[in-house]
């Protein structure tokens, strides 16, 4: 159909989609069907969802299929039919299409164009130039037509339509440029329409203009002027657009009638560059992606706005890549949050209305952002993994902000750690079982860090899209921690504590760690008031017959009681028994005749040693006295320490008064061997703790206290009895411990 010319019009300029072309044969090679099975009635027009490759973006659109380009140790191009999914992988590289048809070609070599009809399958189409002369130059595809250039002789372009329509090569030139045309570009709308860019003189004035040209008639039906020379055109069969040069960074869109010449000018509000195109009575914009497969970004939507009301709508969340199709329709690889990835058609709505989105090809993926998975164990046993345990969850898409947090169930111990980032959208960390409050750099070491305690955990993952795309994800999960119990444990956290009665009353419990005195002393946990009514205090283990360690005190008046371990507090004392004042020196903690329950051991004022056995019964945790031995008058300190000396059952440390610690292993039967020396120098200690296996090595270890300020220090235990112990350490950098220490 021919249009009636009509005058120059003033208008802006537009982006110009650039279609990469390289030579060499096409070929059709099968690949892989579409996952969901289609009938035998099904039209190219219907609208099921068929895949599209990931990492990949849309080269082309025809009225049957796609061309799709994917990203690899090289580029993959596919031709996908809408109507089954059913690809055909192209050989080599460089396809392009006709705009807005089924034809894909490969470029240009020695001169021949090679042309392949996708939709019908018809054989290939091989269009010679190299007749024409080397003055043409290739300028754009038309269907089965080629665009070509070519300067004449009064400086000025041509614009040729070359085809082969009967075998024959056809050279017909376009009419109505002016003899001085110099085309800067060319975009081609259609096999039937183009829009010509160039520079022309109209009284001694150079201008510039936008031409459309009906390349059926081989004629420029229309011609307006714009301001400069437009960034890129959209035509539709109603209207013509372009973008403006920007002044200041801000694109604008001019959008004129083509049947009466008005014309609106757009401020689309956004910055730098876009890409335009007429769908209807819509005209749509989207900022071009820096790399075809580039991440999801806010900045890269897909927008259209009415050019009857000014609305202004959001198609796609985001795009890669787009491209003209069939029956005035856009093509656009991008994503919605209901629909995901993939390609969209954008079609007219009915009487103007809003174009309609349709999904014609899923990667799979979703756009908004997902929790796809999480590598969380059910149940972590810290007393069998030799290495942290690396936690992760996989989100959809890279480019988030995330934050975990561990919440211990019982306690409500929060711990907030930081989260790395790795390849596949994964992000986690891994953890040693502690918690810490900062990482502190100028220690290079963890600042507040104790060990989590076991039981059932919380864990929540709170996941931004840094695009800006889509909602966050807030998911939570559970699991477990578990370790075996241990002596002198009363936080269970699978480490002994120490445990620290101030002068006020106050008990509190400090946290070890492994190792011990990697880390400055951690703050106190509060286990109550009151505890000054008590004499004497010692932990001797589990005797109440609970997973926990329990405390044992004698009040003024020589009543014994026991302070159950709950793992997480001390249960309300009961009353074992009075008498006790009896003792001036009484211990706990060491099996001493192989029952596998801890005992205690008290020495009277006459210097007799008598055990009391462990029976595991809350309401009579021991039984009856026995004498087991004599003349322990002359120690000021006696500790059960545990089995140090590698031998049938727990042992016992004793000071004298000269300072001198000595070794008493046990044999079994609630008796000792003969005593040997340890060392000397032991009088510098108010309190030395038998505290258990405090450094996780399998053997037990011993904690000094000094008398003068409060300094502890540890003794790391060896298992060998000759050597119980080795060469002291600091238990904590810089710690004041102050008052009674057990």
């Amino acid at each position: 159909m021919t249009h009636a010319r009509t005058p120059r019009r003033q208008l802006t300029t537009a982006v110009m989609v650039a279609l990469a072309l390289t030579a060499g044969p096409l070929m059709a090679v099968p690949a892989v069907a579409a996952p969901r099975a289609m009938t035998a009635a099904a039209q190219a027009t219907q609208q099921d969802v068929v895949p599209f490759p990931v990492d990949a973006w849309v080269v082309g659109s025809g009225p049957t299929g796609f061309l799709s380009a994917q990203r690899g140790t090289q580029l993959t191009y596919r031709w996908t039919r809408y109507a089954d999914g059913v690809s055909t992988v192209l050989p080599g590289p460089g396809y392009t299409t006709a705009r807005r048809t089924d034809i894909v070609t490969s470029g240009r070599e020695n001169g021949v164009f090679r042309l392949y009809d996708m939709g019908s399958g018809g054989d290939l189409l091989e269009i010679d130039v190299t007749p024409l002369g080397d003055s043409y130059t290739f300028a754009g595809y038309a269907g089965s037509r080629l665009l070509m250039k070519k300067p004449n002789a009064t400086g000025g372009t041509e614009l040729h339509v070359v085809g082969k329509p009967a075998g024959s090569l056809v050279d017909d030139t376009v009419t109505g440029l002016p003899t001085d045309a110099e085309i800067i570009s060319m975009n081609v709308d259609s096999p039937a329409d183009a829009v010509v860019r160039y520079w022309g003189t109209v009284g001694g004035v150079k201008r510039s203009f936008a031409a459309v040209v009906d390349l059926t008639a081989h004629a420029v039906i229309e011609e307006y002027e714009t301001p400069d020379v437009p960034l890129g055109t959209a035509l539709s069969a109603t209207h013509i657009a372009w973008l403006e040069q920007p002044a200041d960074s801000t694109a604008r869109v001019t959008v004129t009638r083509r049947d009466t010449g008005e014309s609106v000018r757009h401020d689309l509000g956004v910055q730098d560059d876009v890409s335009i195109q007429l769908v209807g009575d819509w005209l749509t914009y989207r900022r071009p992606a820096p790399y075809l497969t580039a991440p999801p970004d806010a900045l890269r939507a897909l927008y259209a706005r009415s050019l009857t009301t000014g609305e202004t709508v959001k198609l796609l969340e985001h795009t890669t890549s787009a491209t003209p199709g069939a029956d005035g329709t856009q093509l656009a690889r991008g994503g919605t949050l209901d629909q995901g990835e993939g390609l969209y058609r954008v079609s007219p709505g009915a009487d103007g209305a809003r174009p309609v989105v349709t999904l014609v090809a899923s990667t799979g993926q979703p756009t908004a952002l997902e929790l796809l998975g999480h590598g969380i164990p059910e149940t972590i046993d810290f007393d069998r993994e030799t290495a942290p345990v690396q936690l992760n969850w996989t989100l959809s898409r890279r480019g988030t902000s995330v934050r975990v947090e561990l919440v211990h169930t019982a306690t409500k111990k929060t711990w907030k750690p930081d989260v790395s980032h790795f390849a596949g959208g994964i992000v986690g960390f891994q953890w040693d079982g502690v918690y810490a409050k900062y990482w502190n750099r100028v220690g290079n070491q963890y600042s507040d860090a104790v060990p989590a305690p076991n039981g059932d955990y919380t864990w929540r993952l709170t996941a931004e899209p840094e695009d800006g795309i889509g909602p966050a994800v807030e998911k939570t999960g559970t699991f477990k921690v578990v370790r075996k119990t241990v002596p002198h444990d009363f936080n269970d956290n699978g480490t002994p504590d120490l445990l620290i009665r101030e002068p006020s009353g106050h008990l509190s419990l400090y946290n070890t760690s492994t190792p011990l005195g990697a880390r400055p002393v951690n703050p106190a946990e509060p286990l109550g008031t009151g505890w000054d009514i008590y004499d004497a205090l010692l932990s001797p283990g589990n005797v109440a017959g609970a997973a926990h360690s329990d405390i044992v005190a004698r009040d003024t008046n020589g009543v014994l009681w026991l302070h159950q371990g709950t793992g997480r507090a001390l249960a309300p004392r009961v009353r074992v028994g009075g008498g006790w004042q009896i003792y001036n020196k009484i211990t706990g903690g060491s099996d001493l005749n192989g029952d596998g329950r801890a005992d205690l051991v008290a020495t009277d004022k006459a210097g007799d040693l008598w055990l009391y056995k462990g029976t595991g019964n809350a309401s009579a945790p021991f039984a009856p006295r026995v004498k087991t031995g004599h003349g322990w008058g002359l120690y000021n300190k006696i500790v059960a320490t545990g089995d140090i000396g590698g031998g049938a059952a727990g042992d016992l440390v004793a000071r004298d008064t000269a300072g001198v610690l000595w070794l008493y292993l046990g044999t079994g039967n609630g008796t000792f061997a003969k005593r040997t020396p340890i060392g000397g120098g032991w009088n510098t200690y108010s309190d030395i703790v038998g505290f258990g296996d405090a450094d996780r090595d399998g053997r037990p270890d011993l904690l000094g206290v000094t008398a003068a300020h409060g300094t502890p220090y540890f003794y790391k235990g060896t298992g060998e009895w000759r050597a119980p112990f080795a060469p002291r350490s600091a238990a904590y950098s810089y710690a004041y411990l102050g008052g009674t220490a057990f």
